[in-house]
């Protein structure tokens, strides 16, 4: 009776498990030829191969958590909004200009350093209405650095040591959970298993916490130059 060799396949299914991180015995599972590292690598490939796509979430910068939703094309076109702890903005970058609309908090520690009459004039001005400036000037490419995509993907592109786990799901698609252990806590990635694998969700604990989604693929980045009275060109401020 063939029951009577459940003993030793169950055995060998323990050994190939104890192993499978060092040998990859088994090809089972989404990407079954590919380690880890590979998976995440492809995934930001995948990432960097759209036109267009939404980058959303919680990330720190300086010491400061960012919260963010930046729609992101690769012509350089993107529109969305950052929130930080020094006050909100909302940004639209297109092949000419950059647009600025920001809140009164977000000038006042801009500003912090100018004489308080001045500030308050210029921030009277500001707060509220869209600055616009040309795209190419030196004072816009910080911001404009926010709508590179290729500069965004930039921290997901060491991936050594990344490991396989469970298959979970994100907003209803199916992913492949891939983790790294840094000197700070725990990097997890999330790939999609159908389609293109996209990466699809990034976290990481520590001290500097973050969590990011990538979304919208392929769609276009409605980045139209604001008009009306509440647009303030920059080379006219003097």
């Amino acid at each position: 009776m063939r029951i009577a060799n459940r003993p030793i396949l169950t055995a060998a299914a323990l050994a190939c498990a104890a192993t499978l991180g060092l040998t990859g015995c088994s090809a089972s599972g989404p990407f079954p030829d590919l380690s880890g590292s590979q998976v995440a690598d492809k995934s930001v490939a995948a990432l960097r191969g759209t036109d267009s796509l939404t980058v959303s979430g919680n990330v720190w910068d300086d010491g400061k958590q960012m919260q963010l939703n930046m729609a992101v094309s690769k012509s350089g076109d993107c529109k969305g909004s950052i929130s930080t702890p020094d006050g909100a903005f909302e940004l639209i970058r297109n092949a000419e200009f950059v647009f600025i609309k920001a809140d009164e908090p977000f000038y006042r520690a801009q500003m912090k350093d100018l004489p308080k009459e001045q500030a308050d004039a210029a921030v009277k001005m500001l707060a509220g209405n869209w600055l616009k400036s040309k795209a190419a000037d030196e004072d816009s490419k910080e911001l404009s650095a926010l709508c590179d995509l290729d500069e965004l993907l930039t921290e997901f592109d060491d991936s050594k040591g990344a490991q396989k786990g469970k298959v979970t799901t994100v907003d209803g698609k199916q992913a492949l959970t891939l983790t790294t252990k840094t000197t700070d806590g725990t990097e997890t990635l999330l790939v999609a298993t159908e389609g293109e694998p996209y990466l699809l969700k990034a976290t990481n604990t520590g001290k500097e916490p973050a969590e990011i989604s990538f979304t919208r693929f392929n769609e276009p980045v409605q980045a139209d130059a604001p008009t009306g009275k509440d647009v303030i060109d920059a080379d006219e401020m003097g």
